[in-house]
């Protein structure tokens, strides 16, 4: 039984091949680790109430002992007990008893494990990913320490190690690895990664000089460039503005002082010949 068992217990490294597989396995077994404190608890409490409930003096014939009384509480937490709790209710201790381990089991650890398991979970599932690709990479060193040299051999030529990638069309890089085409949206990258500079990739030839933290440099200095005009044309559109303004005031001042002036003009006109009209009558 324990052969068959152990069996299919190695059977789940299989789970490797499936990433969401894998990472649900491993949370399990991580989460295992909180119901294995639950039951150390809970055995802590079998343990307590068993050896109270045995020295209690009652004629009830399931907990006469530590052993039965173990099993009984026990099967009373899985709600498995075939008896209630009305064929001990005459004795009111040991009906106190019972409930007490009922109350501090059911309603406290199971709580608490639900808790924990929550938490443990949470914690997890934001790391699961990463977790299930370690193990699947702890299966394969695992493995290939099995794996004989000549087949391992044979099975890197396959690859092509030796080929030049192709970063893009005509876009050729080192060797060494294995191209794989993905769409575009599925890693966005705004900043090339690969330093590109001319000449030949011969490795007798000297590379040539570092100039990353120059071209950041100088990135700094443009968009420096680029916040100083902004500034000096958001300054001349409001001097632009405030100029419009002071001559359009200055005119509209203008024509009313040309047009009060005009008017006057006229009534004095008008007066002088009312008196000359007069004086002729």
């Amino acid at each position: 039984m324990c052969a068959v068992a152990l069996h299919w217990g190695l059977m789940t490294d299989l789970a490797v091949f499936s990433t969401g597989l894998s990472a649900f396995v491993l949370v399990c077994v991580h989460v295992g680790s909180e119901i294995g404190r639950f039951m150390f608890s809970l055995l802590f409490l079998l343990l307590t109430f068993a050896s109270a409930i045995s020295v209690l003096e009652h004629d009830y014939e399931d907990m006469t002992d530590v052993t039965q009384t173990l099993v009984a509480l026990f099967s009373i937490t899985l709600r498995l007990y075939e008896d209630d709790y009305r064929d001990f209710q005459h004795d009111p201790i040991l009906l106190t008893a019972v409930f007490s381990f009922v109350t501090a089991s059911a309603i406290l650890l199971l709580n608490l494990l639900i808790a924990q398991l929550n938490c443990s979970y949470v914690y997890i599932y934001a790391n699961m990913v990463g977790y299930a690709r370690l193990k699947r990479m702890s299966v394969v060193v695992e493995t290939l320490r099995k794996t004989k040299a000549e087949k391992w051999g044979k099975f890197v030529d396959t690859l092509g190690l030796d080929v030049q990638l192709e970063f893009g069309e005509g876009d050729v890089g080192m060797a060494g690895g294995i191209s794989h085409t993905e769409a575009a949206n599925m890693h966005v990258v705004t900043k090339d990664r690969i330093m590109r500079f001319g000449g030949a990739c011969t490795p007798d030839l000297q590379w040539p000089e570092d100039i990353t933290d120059k071209l950041e440099d100088s990135d700094e200095n443009i968009m420096k460039l680029e916040k100083l005009m902004k500034t000096a044309l958001s300054k001349l559109y409001q001097d632009k503005k405030s100029s419009k303004k002071n001559k359009t005031g200055s005119s509209g001042v203008s024509g009313g002082l040309s047009g009060s002036g005009g008017a006057s003009g006229a009534s004095g006109a008008s007066g002088s010949d009312s008196g000359s009209d007069d004086g002729g009558f």
